[in-house]
């Protein structure tokens, strides 16, 4: 029988993950707007009210973003609307970061995303701003704080949002989100002097408001990301793309798996690509695929605390 404490965690929970080698660590929302880490060392622990690292309000999105586990940075929306930031430093612990001192009102339906640079303590921002445009915010490390960065213009209004990083000069960024049209798109940044301008991916997708998650993974001509969206039916479907250069294409890959209606999708990287989403077992615990030799298979039916 499963646990009583699954019941706690929300229906549409967000979800977000990180990972060191083959330690991960997932992110969720419980029903009273708590987040909570799961662990896994091995084996798998923690996702109960006694592993809440901060409290967001009831349906805030989640996003995390870490350098090894020496970082760790999680990010959501308060009860104010403001987004919010909890870090855990190793040997420190958890604590309140510097990015809920700064104040970023959000819109109340706002998504949230967020990376690492480079390997750096270089740290970007994605959020939906009252007007509905896409609004980045930066933190260069450099003793100045944070500040407002980009603008990516008007975006479905509570699109999902899902961002992710490679390399490290130059570093790349690719964020994604639905336009008012429906489509998934992408913005990308090269550090090449370019700026942000819009990504090759860009497609139709009937599905409102759909869940989206990105993870990515070498770099030139080993590059891989995949995109990770809801799809009609109640399913989970996954854009990928390899490598660099005027050869490399966006194509269909093969993960598509039914979830619980409007399930948030997040992914952690090779060398053993993982999935977590929310697919009905035991109500509404999250499920881990995973991707082997042999094709997807589930790696955890239900995370703790179910």
């Amino acid at each position: 029988m499963a646990n009583a404490a699954v019941n706690e965690i929300a229906i549409r929970t967000a979800v977000a993950a990180v990972n060191k080698d083959s330690s991960i660590r997932v992110y969720e929302t419980a029903v009273d707007g708590g987040i909570r880490e799961t662990q896994y060392e091995g084996s798998w622990t923690g996702g109960t009210s006694s592993n809440v690292i901060g409290t967001g309000k009831i349906g805030s999105p989640v996003a995390a973003c870490s350098l090894g586990f020496q970082r760790i940075r999680v990010y959501y929306i308060g009860r104010d609307n403001k987004a919010k930031e909890a870090c855990y430093d190793a040997g420190t612990g958890w604590y309140n970061g510097g990015f809920s001192g700064a104040g970023y009102t959000v819109a109340p339906y706002s998504s949230i995303s967020a990376v690492f640079l480079g390997g750096q303590s270089i740290i970007r921002v994605y959020g939906q701003l009252a007007n509905n445009t896409i609004q980045e915010w930066c933190w260069d490390n450099d003793g100045k704080g944070w500040k407002v960065g980009s603008n990516f213009g008007a975006a479905l209004p509570g699109t999902s949002i899902a961002a992710t990083s490679w390399g490290g000069s130059p570093y790349h960024i690719r964020v994604y989100f639905q336009d008012a049209r429906l489509n998934i798109m992408e913005k990308v940044w090269d550090g090449d002097g370019n700026g942000w301008f819009t990504g090759a991916l860009n497609f139709a997708n009937s599905v409102v408001r759909a869940a989206l998650g990105v993870t990515s993974w070498g770099d030139g001509n080993s590059l891989g990301i995949r995109v990770y969206y809801g799809a009609p039916g109640n399913t989970i479907k996954e854009k990928c793309w390899d490598g660099w250069g005027g050869s490399a294409r966006w194509y269909d890959g093969g993960f598509s798996q039914t979830c619980l209606p409007a399930s948030n999708v997040c992914a952690i990287p090779l060398p053993v690509l993982r999935v977590y989403l929310q697919s009905g077992t035991n109500n509404t615990a999250v499920t881990e695929f995973a991707w082997t030799n042999s094709g997807w298979a589930i790696g955890r039916s239900a995370l703790p605390p179910a």
